[in-house]
């Protein structure tokens, strides 16, 4: 079975009254197609909706005598910038050996199809959650370490070359940068930005390949192996970072979005992953303790302003999130006050 490039174990959060129906939207690219082309352009298979994706819509397509790929439209309010620098990312880190989806093209003009768009390679495989849970906590686990294990120095130097700004990818400048922002637009967390100036190892010491978001959904297997690594959030910073969200994501999130989820369920998945983990690389978790904080907190941050899918700004979640911060760093924060 072929899945798409794009999914995630969270609900779409896009409206549907931001995009084209599929019909026209299927009219629409074809055209599209055919104008840039000097041959015959048509569908061996129409585009067809794909689940996943918190800011765009995807299709999944093939023209006559192509292989089957996968059409990513952003929202409106999106930039092209975004899809021009994943294109980069993606690109190197094909070359580099890792499993990532080319991005054979972007285009930048909205009113073709009502927003930017990139068209890309479709994964094959299935989710790595459809395994079963102590199958694939193995092999997140396992697949996360080796990852981690990559030698960062040709990667950043492909980066550089490529004219990627070091404050888009590399830490400790790409977290300065983050921890500027927040700064600036939290003002009710300034005892906590305080303490994760002071407390996140942000001394460039440790690097490796980060995915950011690095779960079930996002890691294709097929035939006994990993096939893809989907919906990067790349950069190059402490292997901790990745082991944080990925903790957030299955013991906080999971339980936000299904509260029948069991909370024990949860934490063997955890400390299946952890342990498939250490078996290659060792575990620092003081370090990931504190890029917990830095996670949650922004999480957290996001949904105050209003930003991100429902269940993140829910004031039940918002309550967890706080409490979290506070059992972590002995901090109270107010941010309705």
């Amino acid at each position: 079975m072929v899945r798409s490039s794009e999914r995630r174990t969270m609900p779409a959060l896009a409206l549907e009254t931001e995009f084209r129906s599929d019909q026209q939207i299927t009219a629409d690219f074809l055209s599209y197609m055919q104008s840039k082309s000097s041959g015959r352009v048509a569908y061996d298979v129409e585009p067809s909706r794909l689940t996943g994706g918190f800011d765009a819509r995807l299709y999944r397509f093939k023209l006559v005598g192509q292989e089957p790929r996968v059409l990513r439209i952003l929202r409106p309010a999106r930039e092209v910038e975004e899809l021009l620098h994943h294109q980069v990312v993606h690109q190197i880190l094909n070359q580099q050996g890792l499993k990532v989806p080319v991005i054979h093209h972007v285009c930048a003009d909205q009113s073709v199809l009502g927003g930017v768009f990139a068209v890309m390679d479709l994964v094959p495989g299935d989710p790595l959650f459809e395994q079963k849970p102590e199958v694939f906590a193995s092999i997140l686990g396992e697949s996360m370490a080796r990852m981690h294990e990559l030698d960062v120095r040709p990667i950043v130097e492909s980066f550089r070359r490529a004219g990627v700004p070091d404050e888009r990818f590399l830490s400790p400048v790409v977290h300065q940068k983050a921890l500027d922002f927040v700064e600036q637009t939290t003002p009710w967390a300034a005892d906590l930005m305080v303490w994760l100036r002071d407390h996140l190892p942000l001394d460039g010491d440790d690097l490796a390949v980060i995915h950011g978001d690095y779960h079930a959904g996002n890691v294709m297997f097929r035939d006994g192996a990993v096939s893809g690594l989907l919906d990067w959030d790349f950069r190059i910073s402490d292997p901790a970072l990745d082991l944080a969200s990925t903790m957030n994501i299955h013991l906080i999130f999971t339980r936000q979005i299904d509260p029948t989820v069991s909370p024990h369920l949860c934490e063997q998945f955890v400390d299946g992953v952890l342990g498939a983990y250490q078996v290659i690389r060792p575990l620092n978790h003081q370090r990931i303790k504190l890029f917990r904080v830095f996670h949650i907190f922004r999480v957290l941050a996001l949904g105050v302003a209003g930003i991100g899918p429902e269940f993140l700004r829910k004031p039940s979640s918002q309550c967890e999130y706080l409490a979290f911060i506070e059992r972590m760093t002995g901090l109270t924060l107010s941010p309705l006050a």
